[in-house]
């Protein structure tokens, strides 16, 4: 093992967690076992990894909500400081998507938060020893959720390529409920002109209403949400 020898085999922990509290937990339960120890613990997704390199820990625990950002990023981190650090995320997220960007960032085990402390605790021991603690079925969930996400925000930046800046303008306008009147008065614009830029909108997006458009937009990101 690769920590400081005054652990001698105990599992060094670093700790990514930026709810005090639950950290201070995960600590006390570590320290009433005879193998698993914290040797840092930070808060903060910009610190994980010179934490790593400094302690060289076993295993890093890794929430993904962080108070700087994504703990996907503290995974990366972690992975080009310390490469011989196993990752194990535990967050109380349930998205596919962003599971499968910790996989993909290296993360040998992701569990949800509500995990029992034994399982949570044998989890941590199986991947400081080297193996893997993901579901095979559920990797590869999480991968073709990724996946998806990855493809759908392709598509929507190619769809934003072939529209012009009043086509956006316009489509933003009908996803906040406006009418081409209103559209055309706020642009200075004729509702003839108006009615134009929608037709294009309908052909460009591959839809055939306005509703289709604004549900089409607003699931791939062109437009915010109707408040």
């Amino acid at each position: 093992m690769s920590t400081a020898d005054a652990g001698q085999d105990r599992i060094a922990v670093l700790l990514v967690e930026d709810h005090a509290s639950y950290r201070h937990a995960l600590e006390t339960v570590m320290a009433g076992t005879d193998d698993l120890h914290v040797v840092a613990q930070t808060a903060r997704a910009d610190e994980a990894g010179s934490l790593a390199a400094e302690h060289r820990p076993h295993v890093a625990v890794i929430d993904l909500d962080l108070v700087d950002g994504s703990g996907v990023d503290a995974l990366a981190d972690i992975r080009a400081a310390a490469p011989g650090t196993a990752m194990a995320v535990l967050s109380a997220l349930t998205d596919d998507i962003e599971f499968g960007r910790a996989i993909e960032a290296g993360a040998a085990a992701v569990l949800h938060k509500s995990v029992d402390i034994p399982e949570l605790l044998d989890t941590l021991r199986t991947v400081a020893h080297g193996e893997s603690a993901l579901s095979p079925q559920d990797t590869s969930r999480r991968l073709r959720a990724l996946a998806a996400d990855r493809e759908q925000h392709w598509h929507a930046r190619l769809l934003a390529e072939h529209l012009t800046q009043r086509e956006l303008e316009v489509l933003e306008r009908l996803a906040q409920g406006a009418d081409h009147h209103a559209i055309g008065r706020e642009f200075h614009i004729s509702s003839e002109t108006v009615q134009t830029h929608i037709r294009n909108l309908h052909a460009k997006l591959g839809v055939r209403s306005r509703l289709e458009a604004v549900v089409k937009a607003v699931r791939l990101g062109l437009v915010p949400p109707p408040s």
